[in-house]
């Protein structure tokens, strides 16, 4: 045998090996020949499979399923382990990928007298949605996620995927719980109430849901606002910084995320939102989780407006009674252009309007755009729009969520100085009124 046979051999027996193990392993797969499918025929997903069964007495059931449960046949609404056609024998239905010989279980009550092979037949109803759009989707182009927004799918289709738009609302809504629709974000948020617009792709076209969030609940209609599933952790770290008593002020509230649930610990919150949709909600979830009206008050107003008014009177009413032990916080989610909103706390206040102990804390979100790294990109949005604010200042910036390739969503939390507040006129005002009393203080000394 020269060297070019047994080389070309060793080719042949390995590459039998491989396309024949590929084989075993997708034998309780979809068939291949879904692949593509655009128009859904649930028939096309049925096929035969043949599959190793073990027959053992009643008697050892529980002595083999210990072993026999590693080996067994999962799919959904398929049922692996069942009674004989007599009463006193069981059958362990067992995955042809995972199971090889009698001799491997290693149990004395089983040899290949216990060993037979039926066919069963496998079908839709036996995978799940992500299998499902594995055999369908081209592979090179699979649905990378979805969100859930209470009995809504939301997915962001790539281009190459719209031609099977169809079949991946089907089986979205067919093997996700409680799914009511599929809509597919078909632009950008770009309107003045930050929106998007989309597409039902299945399913009903009304967007009513109910979402649980932080032991609250919040009503909205999907096709009046918006709602990010993905940030319930970060809603979550800002309520663990607030306790009974603090304030918050919500700039860009939406439906209440952070506005409910502090309400609801007892914070007193301004809740601001310019869309009319989103106030009507917040006002529905106020009445839901029942906050009473003295803890949340909700306005409706452009975020500048509600800054240099709303938040600037109640925080000039506010800022020398509340107590030591709270804090005043400011949650400006909107991060698209919050940051562009930062300069309103500048020469809000007359020095003498505020007090000194109760300067709030600001969380403010942004984006970052990381296509060089992560520091840089956050270095360019410091000096550009936090430039007055010190190192001392800043408490914590927090990594919330990758939102695309080279984007993140970051959120940059500091305590506004006294001296950016309040307007330079009185800041000098106050200096001479200091040098003023000193002079006094010497004059008097002098004169005893």
């Amino acid at each position: 045998m020269n060297l070019t046979f047994r080389q070309s051999l060793r080719h042949f027996i390995s590459k039998y090996f491989i396309q024949s193990n590929k084989t075993i392993m997708n034998t309780l797969l979809p068939p291949d020949e879904v692949r593509g499918m655009k128009v859904f025929k649930i028939d096309k997903f049925t096929k035969p499979v043949t599959v190793p069964v073990i027959v053992i007495n009643k008697n050892f059931v529980e002595s083999a399923n210990k072993v026999l449960k590693n080996y067994i046949i999962k799919l959904n609404n398929f049922k692996p382990i069942r009674n004989a056609s007599n009463d006193s024998e069981c059958v362990f239905y067992l995955d042809p990928a995972k199971f090889s010989s009698c001799e491997d279980l290693n149990l004395p009550f089983i040899s290949s007298e216990n060993l037979k092979y039926v066919q069963i037949e496998v079908g839709y109803n036996n995978w799940n949605h992500d299998e499902i759009l594995k055999a369908v989707l081209p592979e090179k182009s699979m649905l990378s996620s979805y969100s859930t927004i209470g009995s809504i799918i939301h997915v962001n289709l790539k281009p190459e995927l719209l031609d099977y738009k169809d079949i991946i609302g089907r089986v979205l809504s067919d093997k996700l719980k409680g799914c009511k629709s599929v809509v597919n974000k078909i632009d950008n948020i770009n309107n003045v109430y930050r929106n998007f617009e989309y597409e039902i792709i299945y399913g009903s076209s009304d967007l009513k849901t109910t979402i649980k969030e932080n032991k609250c609940l919040f009503d909205l209609d999907f096709s009046e606002v918006y709602w990010n599933p993905r940030l319930c952790t970060e809603h979550e770290r800002i309520l663990q910084k607030l306790k009974s008593g603090d304030i918050l002020y919500d700039v860009f509230a939406g439906i209440g995320p952070f506005s409910v649930p502090a309400a609801k610990l007892g914070c007193i919150v301004l809740a601001n939102d310019l869309n009319p949709n989103s106030c009507k909600w917040l006002e529905i979830n106020k009445k839901k989780n029942r906050i009473k009206d003295e803890l949340l008050t909700i306005i409706n107003k452009d975020g500048s407006k509600f800054i240099q008014e709303d938040l600037k009177t109640h925080y000039i009413l506010c800022s020398k009674t509340i107590s030591s032990e709270n804090k005043i916080h400011i949650t400006m989610n909107l991060p698209a252009i919050a940051v562009d909103f930062v300069k309103y706390f500048s020469n809000l206040f007359e020095w003498e309007e505020i007090s000194d102990h109760s300067l709030p804390i600001l969380h403010v979100y942004t984006f970052v755009k990381t296509d060089k790294n992560y520091e840089e990109g956050l270095k360019s949005i410091m000096e550009e729009y936090f430039s007055n604010i010190k190192d001392d200042d800043i408490q914590e910036i927090v990594r919330v969520r990758n939102v695309a390739p080279n984007k993140e969503m970051v959120r940059i939390t500091y305590q506004i100085r006294k001296d950016i507040m309040c307007k330079s006129e009185s800041i000098k005002k106050r200096k001479l009124n200091e040098i003023n009393i000193e002079d006094s203080v010497k004059k008097s000394k002098e004169d005893s």
